[in-house]
């Protein structure tokens, strides 16, 4: 007796995989980002195969700002957050139709001296 399979075998947990082209859209994005803004500080990027959209980190609220103020993210769509030892910002706009999550570290958390502060690099 043998067995035939039809359909692919997933795990009922596994996400869908996504298909590369998909990223399209971002990496276009990405490439606009470079030519009209490569005069601002440089981001560490993130690209996820599970979403389109694309994450600038930076290392300083300073560059944070430059470039919230580049992709013309409202100041009031800025959070902060913080865990035991760190704090960062982050607010989510939108370029060419691409979701851009923007993330600051470097936030100087209450009672520490800006000097201790660490900066992500």
């Amino acid at each position: 007796m043998t067995t035939e399979i039809t359909e692919p075998i997933t795990q009922a947990n596994e996400p869908d995989i996504t298909l590369f082209e998909e990223q399209a859209p971002v990496v276009e994005a990405l490439a606009a980002l470079v030519r009209m803004f490569g005069h601002l500080p440089k981001p560490y990027i993130t690209l996820n195969r599970f979403s389109t959209a694309l994450g600038l980190q930076l290392d300083s609220p300073s560059a944070f700002e430059q470039w919230r103020t580049a992709l013309q993210v409202a100041p009031d769509a800025v959070d902060s957050r913080s865990s035991e030892n760190d704090a960062w910002l982050c607010a989510d706009g939108v370029f060419r139709g691409v979701a851009v999550r923007l993330t600051g570290f470097g936030l100087v958390l209450p009672g520490e001296r800006p000097e201790d502060a660490a900066v992500v690099a």
